[in-house]
């Protein structure tokens, strides 16, 4: 199979010559023009021979003019939907562009976007999101709703660009940072609101971040496939496989893949597939790897895979 046959009949749980797999990790290009984080992604992308590319962009969202952090009411006030075509959004649409330019006949690539909780926290003074939302509830909502509409444009302008779909972080999902009843408002329709944007990209991946993950809460939204730190949180992949019927995505601990011998990376992608199963898995990392992890470590997980289709031929 080539890249792209193996990473669509993995989505539908078909048969696979090998479990395709990817890794990924923050480069910290995001004060570079889009042509250095795109050359970064490919080389990277073509240096492990991935069999998708999960671009990491890593640009932030803008604040309202004369801001550094919002603060006050009045602040999230200013938050207001930015449109599809605002220069904000130009050098990551560029970097997707050239990205499909270098490697979109050959194997798929997705966009990464950050939940509206995760990027209202980040635009934010600590302590102004739980001040807000116990005073002005009402005010906070509407600032995520304005940043669930600009984030919902932007994932369907990174599909013209030749994005498959998109790699949803998912920030609130978490018993570390709220109830599951409380993510229902928090978090929930405006998650949902970037997916249904979204919803006929053939490549949508949700990635439940954190620990005690609402698994139950987010499981059956409109994604090819589900991706959280099961070694870290349940449930297990070969649960969460069985209760969402979904592809899963994991089989790296990335807490300590800098710290772990290759053969113990090794150990635990053989582990995962004995466990899983050729179908239905991608082999990747519960979330982003270390950028210190050894190219050796890295590397071990492609003749891993590979070894699985040497042994069953």
């Amino acid at each position: 199979m080539n890249k792209i046959e193996r990473i669509t009949n993995a989505l539908k749980g078909g048969e696979v010559d090998r479990p395709p797999f990817s890794f990924w990790y923050h480069f910290g290009l995001q004060h570079m023009p889009a042509r250095k984080h795109a050359e970064a992604e490919i080389d990277f992308y073509r240096a492990y021979d991935l069999d998708f590319l999960k671009v990491m962009s890593d640009y932030p969202y803008p604040l309202p003019r004369n801001l550094e952090a919002i603060e006050t009411e009045d602040d999230w006030k200013r938050i207001e939907p930015i449109a599809p075509d605002d220069k904000c959004w130009n050098e990551q649409l560029a970097a997707l562009s050239m990205i499909n330019d270098a490697i979109g006949k050959e194997a798929l690539f997705i966009e990464t976007i950050f939940s509206p909780w995760t990027t209202a926290r980040r635009l934010s003074r600590p302590g102004s999101m739980s001040s807000t939302r116990e005073g002005h509830p009402e005010v906070l909502l509407g600032a995520m709703e304005a940043i669930a509409t600009s984030l919902a444009d932007y994932a369907k302008a990174a599909l013209k660009q030749g994005a498959a779909g998109i790699f949803l972080s998912l920030g609130a999902a978490s018993g570390d940072v709220m109830t599951a009843e409380e993510y229902e408002t928090w978090g929930r329709p405006f998650d949902l609101k970037i997916l249904e944007a979204v919803r006929e990209a053939p490549f949508n991946v949700l990635h439940i971040h954190g620990k005690r993950i609402h698994f139950d809460s987010v499981m059956n939204y409109p994604a090819s496939a589900l991706n959280w730190s099961h070694l870290a949180t349940a449930p297990s992949l070969k649960e969460g496989k069985a209760r969402s019927g979904k592809t899963v995505l994991g089989g790296i601990e990335e807490s300590d893949a800098s710290h772990v011998s290759p053969l113990e990376i090794r150990d635990q992608v053989e582990s995962t597939i004995r466990e899983v199963g050729t179908r239905g898995l991608i082999v990747t990392p519960g979330c982003s790897v270390p950028t210190d992890t050894r190219e050796r470590s890295l590397r071990t997980i492609k003749t891993t895979v590979e070894r699985v289709r040497t042994s069953s031929s």
